[in-house]
């Protein structure tokens, strides 16, 4: 199981009043989801997880080793990060070779570079425009393309900054499946979201950020049952709890249409 540990980590940004400041946080679960509003701190926990930014004070630590003493190929494969925006993470010449770069950060044989870059676009769905690129294609693409340069590398931690926005629904299906995949196959999945209802299905932990500062940890149904809460950190229910709020004055905790259904069903 891998443990995320944030001991009284702060970053202070010189040019800004915003200060994250977490006293302490444990990620231990498969796939945790960290929300709030923009301007909350998440991408700011993003980038200081992958070392993008350290902590001016504090500690993060991934199972007990801190962060900071990983050399830079033992950070690559310990935690990997797809960014929001695909752009920001595609340089090479075509879909194969921005795979097969990635990868060639923390492997040296070229069999099995070719091996796996072949394997993981296949797993992506890209395999028929691996020569295609990557500025040529669709927005769902890139963002399929910057997963499968993580994919590749295979690290213990997958950070997903908005993996949900740019997608069509075929695309989004495929990334849940995905994420739910490297649950099952004992990584840690975190993602930021504003879905909230895909949070609901999909996410087993969640984190809430607020003005730079914890305000929840828990399970989503915990978080949903606290409407106070919610609406004070500028979140909303998933839509089956406002629906059944609205037409049924039932203010009841349902994650999903199913959970309603399976809540109602006659024994």
């Amino acid at each position: 199981m891998t443990a995320i540990q944030l001991n009284d980590v702060s970053y202070h940004y010189p040019t800004s009043d915003f200060k994250l400041t977490i006293d302490q946080l444990t990620m231990t679960a498969n796939l945790v989801a960290i929300v709030g509003q923009n301007g909350a701190g998440k991408s700011t926990l993003f980038k200081l997880l992958t070392g993008l930014m350290q902590p001016q004070t504090g500690n993060i630590l991934i199972n007990h080793h801190d962060l900071a003493d990983l050399s830079p190929a033992d950070r690559l494969k310990t935690i990997g990060i797809v960014f929001q925006d695909p752009s920001s993470q595609l340089f090479n010449a075509t879909v194969e070779k921005e795979v097969a770069w990635s990868l060639s950060q923390t492997e040296s044989d070229a069999a099995v570079i070719a091996e796996k870059v072949a394997q993981v676009l296949a797993t992506v769905g890209l395999t028929d425009i691996k020569d295609k690129n990557p500025f040529d294609l669709s927005m769902p693409e890139k963002k399929l393309l910057s997963i499968a340069t993580v994919l590749a590398v295979d690290p213990q931690i997958y950070l997903f900054d908005e993996p949900m926005i740019s997608l069509d629904w075929p695309s989004q299906q495929l990334v849940t499946r995905l994420m739910q995949q490297l649950a099952r196959e004992k990584h840690q999945v975190i993602a930021i979201t504003h879905d909230m209802d895909w949070l609901a299905a999909t996410f087993s932990k969640i984190a809430v950020l607020s003005d730079g500062e914890i305000k929840f940890e828990g399970a989503p149904a915990a978080l949903f049952g606290q409407p106070e809460l919610v609406h004070a950190v500028g979140l909303l229910p998933p839509r089956i709890m406002s629906i059944v709020s609205d037409v049924l004055g039932d203010s009841r905790v349902y994650l999903t249409p199913a959970d309603y259904v399976a809540k109602h069903q006659t024994h």
